[in-house]
């Protein structure tokens, strides 16, 4: 079944692209989840998700980020509030994302969230049927931690927030790089970055980026017994080549690579990789995940789900294990912050999606309809 791109036209003359699975026939109390894409692979490569949706009573909306196919390009003044790592570009970008879901809800009658304590087969707690989740993945987890990581968007008014509040029951965080979470990482930092990478002509840059993000690595540190990375471990515990024999994209067709990769218009997020912007994002995800005062005042009721995967790239395996050190550290010393239920997809590359993308979205279904946390692993 083809999904044809649809556009909202958001305030100011920004437009944002989107496919939608559509409703679940005959539900009342579907979940919505949002997919907010990386860098370089826009929303395309989701699509998969659609075919899976109806049967886990799910509606997926696949969105298109600012920069990218369909969706407005960043003005002059917002490329130079990136290069002078400005706050009210995140400020902006997040109330966007926050008018997008507002008309989504009240074009589509989005069904709210409803919190329920029926007991069902599969033994889920079905608490916060309905509503939306929204799901960020890699470099996109740094717009969705800038939706929810304040304690105040003075650019989101008070009618859309307690609009949201009404229908956000979860964020996700699906496998970030730290860079998405402003983590700075050492000076003898042994592992390989290839936007770091000089010798690297600028024109096959995004053929090496997406050649890296997508291969399945081995980690040394991997525990089988937990089946996930130890958040004991470090980054120089961990596989951190330049790429593997096998990778995601590898397959992929002409034909998708055109649809699905836009290399070009990565250069704006890689950009911020290497620049000043990683303190405000850094800012942002801290106070996202750990700062009582914004988990206090804003969408206190939501849930925080971090999902991690095994095999994915040392960039993403270390963000998942320094937030994990840094969450259990603020429990350990009684620091109040929003709970974080961790999921780890063992297998997984950073691509799971794409590669096994029913079994995905199966387990991004039992995420939102669980309340449980996952032990420390």
């Amino acid at each position: 079944m083809s999904h044809p791109i649809q556009t909202y036209s958001l305030s100011r003359g920004i437009e944002l692209s989107f496919t939608d699975s559509g409703a679940p026939p005959n539900s009342r109390d579907y979940t919505t989840l949002l997919v907010v894409h990386g860098t370089a692979f826009n929303a395309y490569q989701f699509h998969k998700l659609h075919s899976y949706a109806h049967a886990l009573n799910l509606r997926t909306v696949l969105l298109h980020r600012r920069d990218y196919v369909g969706s407005t390009p960043y003005s002059l003044t917002e490329l130079e509030e990136i290069s002078e790592a400005k706050n009210v570009f995140w400020e902006r970008l997040s109330a966007q994302l926050a008018e997008f879901v507002v008309m989504l809800i009240q074009n589509e009658g989005i069904p709210r969230l409803t919190h329920s304590t029926e007991s069902h087969s599969e033994g889920l707690d079905l608490k916060g049927r309905g509503g939306v989740a929204i799901m960020g993945w890699s470099f996109g987890c740094a717009t969705v931690l800038s939706l929810f990581g304040v304690v105040k968007n003075p650019m989101i008014s008070d009618k859309h927030y307690d609009l949201l509040q009404e229908y956000i029951g979860d964020f996700i965080i699906y496998d970030p790089p730290h860079v998405a979470l402003g983590y700075p990482v050492p000076l003898d930092n042994p592992n390989y970055l290839p936007w770091a990478d000089s010798t690297i002509p600028p024109e096959n840059i995004p053929q090496v980026f997406s050649d890296w993000a997508s291969s399945y690595y081995d980690h040394p540190c991997y525990d089988p017994q937990s089946r996930c990375l130890p958040y004991t471990a470090s980054m120089y515990d961990l596989d951190g080549r330049p790429k593997t024999e096998t990778t995601s994209v590898s397959s992929w067709t002409e034909e998708e690579i055109a649809k699905g990769i836009e290399g070009n218009n990565a250069r704006s997020d890689i950009s911020m990789f290497m620049s000043d912007m990683q303190q405000p994002i850094g800012v942002s995800a801290h106070q996202a995940l750990f700062d009582e005062e914004s988990v206090q005042h804003w969408f206190p009721d939501a849930k925080v789900t971090y999902l991690g995967v095994t095999r994915t790239n040392w960039s993403c395996a270390w963000a998942e294990m320094e937030t994990k050190r840094r969450y259990y550290n603020a429990k350990d010393s009684l620091r109040q912050g929003r709970n974080i239920k961790f999921i780890d997809i063992d297998g997984g590359n950073h691509f799971p999606h794409w590669d096994q993308a029913q079994e995905f979205l199966e387990v991004i279904r039992k995420g939102i309809h669980s309340n449980s946390t996952a032990l420390r692993g």
